[in-house]
C-alpha cells in the first residue's frame, strides 16, 4: 500500500461522474506516501483539482497515479524503488473527519484496473 490508512472508497464504488476508477484512503495529515512499484516518475506536480499528483511508470504498460499529496519528494524522470518515500499527505480538509485523503489509480495500457490485485500479488 502506498499509505498507511483506511480504505474509504473502493474501485467501482459509486462516485460523481460514474464508478470510482481507483481507491481512496484516509490517513493522518503528514502521512508518508511511498511508491507502489519500482519504476520511473513520469509526472510530478500540480494537476487540475487533484492537487499534487505523481504518475509512476511501473513497466509492462502499468502506471500508478497518486493524487492528494501536499509535498512531492520525487521529480519527473527520477527512478523509484517500490516502497521508496515519494511525498506526504496534506491537511485534513478532505471531508474524512480531519484525515487527509490519497487517491490511488492503476492503469494498464491506459485503462483503469483495480489496484487491489496488484497489492495482493506483491504482499
Amino acid at each position: 500500500m502506498p499509505v498507511a490508512g483506511r480504505l474509504t472508497r473502493d474501485f467501482g464504488d459509486a462516485a460523481a461522474g460514474g464508478p470510482a476508477r481507483g481507491l481512496t484512503y484516509a490517513a493522518p495529515p503528514g502521512a508518508r506516501v511511498v511508491s507502489p512499484c519500482g519504476g520511473r516518475a513520469v509526472f510530478s506536480g500540480p494537476f487540475r483539482s487533484y492537487g499534487l499528483l505523481l504518475i509512476v511508470d511501473c513497466g509492462n504498460g502499468y502506471h500508478f497515479v497518486l493524487a492528494g499529496l501536499e509535498r512531492l519528494d520525487a521529480e519527473a524522470g527520477s527512478r523509484l524503488l517500490a516502497g521508496e518515500p515519494v511525498g506526504v499527505l496534506g491537511g485534513g480538509d478532505s471531508g474524512e473527519g480531519g484525515r487527509a485523503s490519497l487517491y490511488v489509480e492503476l492503469r494498464r495500457n491506459g485503462q483503469a484496473v483495480d489496484p487491489k490485485g496488484w497489492f495482493r500479488a506483491r504482499s
